[in-house]
């Protein structure tokens, strides 16, 4: 490789949110990681907003989720208007969701999230390298030469042993590897603020507005102060640049939204204001040699359901700990191949289903719209009332039962999410599944006696060294031993698919929050063999 002006084990180009979250990552890692964007300063805008209950869980694992939160309005439930009236909603006060702590979406600006990750990057002393243009790539066997410039138009070289491309919707990693980005654009253009919005209803709720041809949504950011509204824009042909967002004046934003919803509204004091079109894209490939795409680069969708950032958050979390592992000599080159294997169905699934709720909200028209007004109550008013409804729902925008197939990271009967559950009165599972690192789950519905107990322990001391966190959890006879985890609940147990009476298992979290592996017995060799072939 030539000569290079910086010099890294990881490039990361694009802070965004994936791009924050794989440097911090990364560096959590103990990679050599930098991080490169175009702009000169974060965005200000809050183009994604809502947080699902699968990425505060990855926020949690970092210890940076009370911040996220802190920044957020925590919204319990969606609801449905028809022409000015309600027909129904999602409640997730009603959810059955145990396994997470977090059955809400949190409403808060890409601005803050991206605060969130730039503070915590800076806690270690981490900066983005702002300022900076990449315009070209090149690899050979030994690594990746990204070329660019800088503000002052001057040439810069950056050397990279891997390179992840979170450059967006317009990314020049996803150009330069020449990866389809199969797709079209919605016909559709959207108006959308944020603003403070003074109106009869109440700012703590997520609200959609169906009305004919105009749809209008409501997103709670900061109680009175600030407030997303979006609506259909009907202007005759559209216009603009298919992704490219173009001005807007208020007053038209204020006419079509007060005619979605069938309400009387006063916008004032934007902070944002802009007219867009959407895609729905995704990329044929994951991975091209030692370069990579994830979030915004490799797939975009429609803004329904609120899928978009926390798939590129999920994309970041799944590619980290491999490639640390890579770089370490922990694994060969070929663990990175299951990156894409298991994240490039997770994106088209995303793109499948956001593409049904946009077609069944928004992409209806004349007679078509007409329709879907008339038949919206009589679907969504009982469906309102069910409980099993309300809590599919929940978890599908919240991305907690997404699974990966078997393969090189998964072994069969395994691939699902490491779901919380409840220790003690005071501590829960995912209390222990933190710092972005391997944990191995001993698990023990028959209380174990103190000999027991020590023995497992003792075993734990051939994990040193591996980066597998152990923990031992059981009811033990005779009192409590130092380096058992204390269980007063059995819920730990039935949530893991422990037997009743003296059920027993061994399960084997992946730093990213899945299950890699599990016995139904008390095996730590075959764990740690498995992480050896890992």
């Amino acid at each position: 490789m030539d000569h290079a002006d910086i010099n890294c084990e990881v490039l990361v180009i694009g802070a965004g949110p994936t791009g924050l979250m794989a440097a911090n990552l990364l560096n959590r890692c103990g990679v050599d990681v930098r991080i490169v964007d175009l702009r000169a300063e974060q965005s200000r805008e809050s183009r994604a907003f809502a947080v699902s209950a699968r990425s505060l869980e990855l926020f949690a694992a970092l210890g940076l989720v009370d911040r996220l939160i802190e920044r957020g309005a925590i919204t319990s439930g969606i609801d449905f208007f028809v022409s000015g009236k309600w027909v129904g909603g999602l409640d997730y006060d009603r959810v059955e969701a145990r396994d997470t702590p977090y059955r809400f979406i949190l409403m808060v600006p890409q601005s803050e999230t991206e605060s969130v990750l730039i503070d915590s990057l800076g806690e270690t002393g981490l900066a983005i390298d702002r300022g900076i243009e990449i315009t070209g790539l090149a690899q050979d066997e030994d690594g990746v030469l990204a070329t660019g410039k800088r503000a002052d138009g001057s040439a810069v070289r950056i050397a990279a042993r891997y390179v992840l491309g979170a450059d967006g919707a317009h990314s020049i990693v996803r150009e330069s590897l020449n990866l389809d980005f199969d797709g079209a654009r919605y016909p559709q253009t959207f108006l959308l603020g944020d603003v403070q919005l003074d109106w009869p209803l109440d700012h703590g709720r997520f609200r959609i507005f169906m009305h004919g041809e105009r749809i209008g949504l409501f997103f709670p950011l900061h109680g009175t102060g600030l407030s997303r509204v979006m609506t259909t824009d009907l202007r005759a042909g559209g216009g603009g640049d298919p992704v490219r967002p173009e001005p807007l004046p208020l007053d038209e934003l204020q006419a079509a939204f007060a005619e979605a919803t069938c309400q009387p509204v006063r916008l004032h004091d934007p902070v944002w204001l802009t007219r867009f079109r959407t895609h729905h894209r995704a990329v044929d490939r994951y991975r091209a040699g030692r370069v990579f795409v994830a979030g915004d680069a490799a797939h975009i969708h429609s803004p329904a359901g609120g899928q978009g950032m926390n798939t590129g958050l999920q994309d970041a979390a799944n590619l980290a700990w491999k490639l640390a592992a890579v770089l370490r000599g922990n694994a060969d080159d070929a663990l990175l191949d299951s990156y894409e294997s298991e994240r490039l169905p997770v994106a088209r699934e995303v793109l499948r289903f956001t593409d049904r709720l946009f077609a069944v909200a928004a992409g209806q028209s004349g007679w078509r719209a007409q329709l879907r007004d008339l038949l919206a109550p009589a679907i969504l008013g009982p469906a309102s009332g069910l409980a099993a409804v309300q809590s599919a729902a929940f978890r599908k925008f919240a991305q907690i039962d997404i699974a990966y197939p078997a393969g090189r990271t998964v072994a069969a009967g395994a691939g699902m999410r490491a779901p919380d559950a409840q220790l003690s009165r005071h501590r829960d599972l995912f209390d222990l599944l933190c710092g972005y690192r391997f944990h191995l789950l001993v698990l023990s519905r028959e209380p174990l006696a103190a000999n027991e107990a020590r023995a497992m322990l003792d075993r734990f001391s051939t994990l040193r060294g591996t980066g597998v966190e152990p923990h031992l959890l059981t009811r033990q006879a005779g009192g409590l031993r130092e380096g058992v985890d204390r269980i007063e609940s059995g819920e730990v147990f039935d949530r893991y698919g422990v037997a009743a009476g003296d059920g027993r298992a061994t399960i084997l979290v992946r730093p990213d929050g899945y299950v890699a592996w599990r016995s139904d017995t008390l095996d730590i060799a075959a764990a740690t063999d498995f992480l050896q072939r890992l």
